[in-house]
Protein backbone atom coordinates (compact mmCIF):
# COMPACT_ATOMS: atom_id res chain seq x y z
CA UNK A 1 0.00 0.00 0.00
CA UNK A 2 1.48 3.43 -0.95
CA UNK A 3 1.89 6.23 1.54
CA UNK A 4 -0.05 9.22 1.52
CA UNK A 5 3.63 11.55 0.19
CA UNK A 6 3.63 8.91 -2.24
CA UNK A 7 0.17 8.78 -3.58
CA UNK A 8 0.61 13.03 -3.73
CA UNK A 9 3.80 12.86 -5.85
CA UNK A 10 2.16 9.89 -8.03
CA UNK A 11 -0.50 12.67 -9.19
CA UNK A 12 1.59 15.84 -9.30
CA UNK A 13 3.63 13.61 -11.97
CA UNK A 14 0.33 12.83 -13.73
CA UNK A 15 -0.87 16.28 -13.32
CA UNK A 16 2.22 18.00 -14.19
CA UNK A 17 3.86 15.54 -17.02
CA UNK A 18 5.48 17.49 -19.67
CA UNK A 19 4.52 21.33 -18.39
CA UNK A 20 7.92 22.40 -19.21
CA UNK A 21 6.82 21.72 -22.70
CA UNK A 22 5.31 24.41 -24.70
CA UNK A 23 2.11 22.52 -25.62
CA UNK A 24 0.96 21.62 -22.25
CA UNK A 25 -2.24 21.71 -21.36
CA UNK A 26 -3.43 21.72 -17.50
CA UNK A 27 -6.61 18.90 -16.80
CA UNK A 28 -8.55 21.00 -14.02
CA UNK A 29 -9.47 17.73 -13.01
CA UNK A 30 -6.15 16.08 -12.05
CA UNK A 31 -5.28 19.63 -10.11
CA UNK A 32 -8.54 19.10 -7.93
CA UNK A 33 -7.59 15.31 -7.05
CA UNK A 34 -3.81 16.61 -6.36
CA UNK A 35 -5.37 19.47 -4.06
CA UNK A 36 -7.44 16.93 -2.27
CA UNK A 37 -4.51 14.54 -1.58
CA UNK A 38 -2.53 17.61 -0.55
CA UNK A 39 -5.11 18.41 2.06
CA UNK A 40 -4.91 15.10 3.72
CA UNK A 41 -0.89 15.31 3.99
CA UNK A 42 0.26 16.33 7.80
CA UNK A 43 3.71 16.23 9.32
CA UNK A 44 3.68 12.79 10.30
CA UNK A 45 3.88 11.50 7.10
CA UNK A 46 7.03 13.35 5.89
CA UNK A 47 8.23 12.50 9.58
CA UNK A 48 8.69 16.45 10.55
CA UNK A 49 8.47 15.63 13.79
CA UNK A 50 9.43 17.02 17.21
CA UNK A 51 12.99 16.58 17.03
CA UNK A 52 13.94 18.58 13.13
CA UNK A 53 11.10 21.44 14.23
CA UNK A 54 13.40 21.82 17.84
CA UNK A 55 16.73 21.74 15.28
CA UNK A 56 15.29 24.39 12.87
CA UNK A 57 14.37 26.66 15.87
CA UNK A 58 18.01 26.35 17.73
CA UNK A 59 19.90 26.62 14.28
CA UNK A 60 21.32 29.88 12.74
CA UNK A 61 19.83 29.91 9.45
CA UNK A 62 16.27 31.84 9.22
CA UNK A 63 14.65 28.76 6.83
CA UNK A 64 15.83 25.31 6.28
CA UNK A 65 14.72 23.11 3.43
CA UNK A 66 13.75 19.60 2.97
CA UNK A 67 14.32 18.58 -0.74
CA UNK A 68 12.01 15.40 -1.39
CA UNK A 69 11.72 15.10 -5.36
CA UNK A 70 12.80 17.05 -8.50
CA UNK A 71 12.61 16.20 -12.03
CA UNK A 72 12.09 18.10 -15.17
CA UNK A 73 8.34 18.72 -14.40
CA UNK A 74 7.81 18.82 -11.00
CA UNK A 75 9.72 19.71 -7.50
CA UNK A 76 8.36 18.59 -4.15
CA UNK A 77 10.06 20.12 -0.74
CA UNK A 78 9.13 21.34 2.73
CA UNK A 79 10.28 24.80 3.69
CA UNK A 80 10.53 25.31 7.55
CA UNK A 81 10.57 28.82 8.94
CA UNK A 82 12.11 29.76 12.61
CA UNK A 83 9.35 31.94 14.75
CA UNK A 84 9.03 35.42 13.60
CA UNK A 85 10.91 34.91 10.04
CA UNK A 86 9.56 36.04 6.88
CA UNK A 87 10.34 34.63 3.39
CA UNK A 88 10.79 37.61 1.75
CA UNK A 89 8.21 38.20 -1.46
CA UNK A 90 9.65 36.43 -4.70
CA UNK A 91 7.69 35.18 -7.78
CA UNK A 92 6.79 31.75 -9.69
CA UNK A 93 7.57 32.71 -13.75
CA UNK A 94 5.21 30.61 -15.61
CA UNK A 95 4.70 28.05 -12.56
CA UNK A 96 1.55 26.16 -11.33
CA UNK A 97 2.33 25.72 -7.12
CA UNK A 98 0.47 24.29 -4.19
CA UNK A 99 1.49 24.71 -0.39
CA UNK A 100 -0.22 23.03 2.47
CA UNK A 101 1.06 24.09 5.99
CA UNK A 102 1.67 21.37 8.00
CA UNK A 103 3.10 22.88 11.32
CA UNK A 104 2.74 26.21 12.87
CA UNK A 105 0.75 29.44 11.40
CA UNK A 106 1.59 31.72 8.52
CA UNK A 107 0.45 34.94 7.60
CA UNK A 108 0.83 34.89 3.23
CA UNK A 109 0.40 38.02 1.92
CA UNK A 110 0.85 37.28 -2.17
CA UNK A 111 0.29 39.91 -5.24
CA UNK A 112 -1.23 38.57 -8.72
CA UNK A 113 1.02 40.47 -12.01
CA UNK A 114 0.44 40.11 -15.68
CA UNK A 115 3.78 38.93 -16.82
CA UNK A 116 4.04 37.44 -20.68
CA UNK A 117 5.09 33.75 -20.38
CA UNK A 118 8.92 33.63 -20.78
CA UNK A 119 9.92 37.44 -19.75
CA UNK A 120 12.83 37.36 -17.22
CA UNK A 121 12.25 40.35 -15.01
CA UNK A 122 15.61 42.26 -14.51
CA UNK A 123 17.04 43.44 -11.41
CA UNK A 124 15.24 47.24 -10.32
CA UNK A 125 12.78 46.60 -12.95
CA UNK A 126 9.39 47.83 -11.76
CA UNK A 127 5.76 46.32 -11.28
CA UNK A 128 2.62 47.42 -10.92
CA UNK A 129 0.64 44.49 -9.15
CA UNK A 130 -2.79 43.60 -7.16
CA UNK A 131 -2.25 42.79 -3.91
CA UNK A 132 -4.40 40.73 -2.44
CA UNK A 133 -5.52 40.36 1.47
CA UNK A 134 -3.51 38.54 3.91
CA UNK A 135 -4.19 35.36 4.36
CA UNK A 136 -3.72 33.45 7.83
CA UNK A 137 -3.22 29.70 7.11
CA UNK A 138 -2.55 26.96 10.20
CA UNK A 139 -1.82 23.25 9.52
CA UNK A 140 -5.60 21.93 9.56
CA UNK A 141 -6.24 24.22 6.63
CA UNK A 142 -6.45 23.32 3.24
CA UNK A 143 -3.76 23.54 0.31
CA UNK A 144 -3.07 27.18 -0.94
CA UNK A 145 -2.83 27.05 -4.93
CA UNK A 146 -1.52 29.92 -7.10
CA UNK A 147 -1.02 29.73 -11.19
CA UNK A 148 0.85 31.28 -13.71
CA UNK A 149 -1.36 34.76 -13.80
CA UNK A 150 -2.98 34.40 -10.02
CA UNK A 151 -0.87 35.19 -7.14
CA UNK A 152 2.41 34.04 -8.59
CA UNK A 153 4.12 36.32 -5.90
CA UNK A 154 4.06 36.08 -2.25
CA UNK A 155 5.94 36.22 1.24
CA UNK A 156 5.37 33.98 3.93
CA UNK A 157 5.65 35.24 7.49
CA UNK A 158 5.95 32.43 10.36
CA UNK A 159 3.25 33.98 12.72
CA UNK A 160 3.52 30.74 15.27
CA UNK A 161 6.19 28.25 14.50
CA UNK A 162 8.61 27.04 13.75
CA UNK A 163 6.55 26.55 10.52
CA UNK A 164 6.38 24.01 7.93
CA UNK A 165 5.18 23.70 4.65
CA UNK A 166 4.96 21.36 2.06
CA UNK A 167 5.66 22.85 -1.90
CA UNK A 168 4.56 21.31 -4.96
CA UNK A 169 6.20 23.79 -8.04
CA UNK A 170 5.56 23.39 -11.73
CA UNK A 171 7.89 23.59 -13.98
CA UNK A 172 10.78 24.10 -11.13
CA UNK A 173 12.86 27.01 -11.20
CA UNK A 174 15.97 26.90 -13.44
CA UNK A 175 18.60 27.55 -10.54
CA UNK A 176 21.15 25.40 -11.63
CA UNK A 177 22.20 26.58 -15.31
CA UNK A 178 25.55 27.46 -16.27
CA UNK A 179 26.62 30.82 -17.34
CA UNK A 180 26.15 29.86 -21.01
CA UNK A 181 22.80 29.03 -20.75
CA UNK A 182 19.91 31.26 -20.42
CA UNK A 183 17.73 31.22 -17.38
CA UNK A 184 13.81 31.57 -18.03
CA UNK A 185 12.26 30.44 -14.52
CA UNK A 186 14.87 31.98 -12.09
CA UNK A 187 13.56 32.93 -8.29
CA UNK A 188 13.15 36.81 -8.17
CA UNK A 189 13.15 39.21 -5.07
CA UNK A 190 10.45 41.97 -4.29
CA UNK A 191 9.73 44.71 -2.58
CA UNK A 192 7.21 47.38 -2.68
CA UNK A 193 7.75 50.71 -2.90
CA UNK A 194 4.50 51.75 -3.56
CA UNK A 195 0.87 51.46 -3.14
CA UNK A 196 -2.00 53.41 -4.32
CA UNK A 197 -4.78 54.86 -2.14
CA UNK A 198 -7.94 53.03 -2.49
CA UNK A 199 -11.42 53.72 -1.21
CA UNK A 200 -12.59 50.29 -2.45
CA UNK A 201 -14.66 47.41 0.21
CA UNK A 202 -12.50 45.43 2.79
CA UNK A 203 -10.41 42.81 1.43
CA UNK A 204 -10.17 44.22 -1.90
CA UNK A 205 -7.05 43.69 -4.35
CA UNK A 206 -5.05 46.72 -4.07
CA UNK A 207 -3.05 48.36 -6.59
CA UNK A 208 1.17 48.34 -5.62
CA UNK A 209 4.26 49.01 -7.09
CA UNK A 210 7.07 46.22 -6.78
CA UNK A 211 11.00 46.97 -7.46
CA UNK A 212 12.57 43.58 -8.32
CA UNK A 213 15.95 43.39 -6.12
CA UNK A 214 18.16 41.17 -5.11
CA UNK A 215 17.59 38.30 -2.63
CA UNK A 216 18.52 40.15 0.86
CA UNK A 217 21.67 39.39 2.95
CA UNK A 218 20.22 37.66 5.81
CA UNK A 219 17.92 35.75 4.72
CA UNK A 220 19.19 32.20 3.59
CA UNK A 221 18.56 28.85 3.93
CA UNK A 222 20.13 25.60 4.97
CA UNK A 223 19.28 21.69 3.83
CA UNK A 224 17.99 19.23 5.91
CA UNK A 225 17.18 15.31 4.97
CA UNK A 226 14.23 14.15 4.15
CA UNK A 227 13.52 11.72 6.43
CA UNK A 228 9.85 10.77 5.01
CA UNK A 229 8.47 7.49 3.25
CA UNK A 230 10.76 6.51 -0.13
CA UNK A 231 9.49 7.90 -2.93
CA UNK A 232 9.60 4.74 -6.35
Amino acid sequence: MSSKIESLWRQAMKTFAGHRGSGFKLCQKNLEKLRLLMNEITSDDVKVDKKVLEYVENQRAPMCVIDIFENQDITIAIFLLKHGVTLPMHDHPGMHGLLKVINGTVKIDSVTTQIPQGRVIQLDEELTALRHASQIVQANDPACVLTPHDHNFHEISCLKGPAAFLDILSPPYDVDLDERQRSIRPCTFFRQIAQEQTNGPEGAPVKVRLLAVVQPPLFYSTNLKYLGPPLR
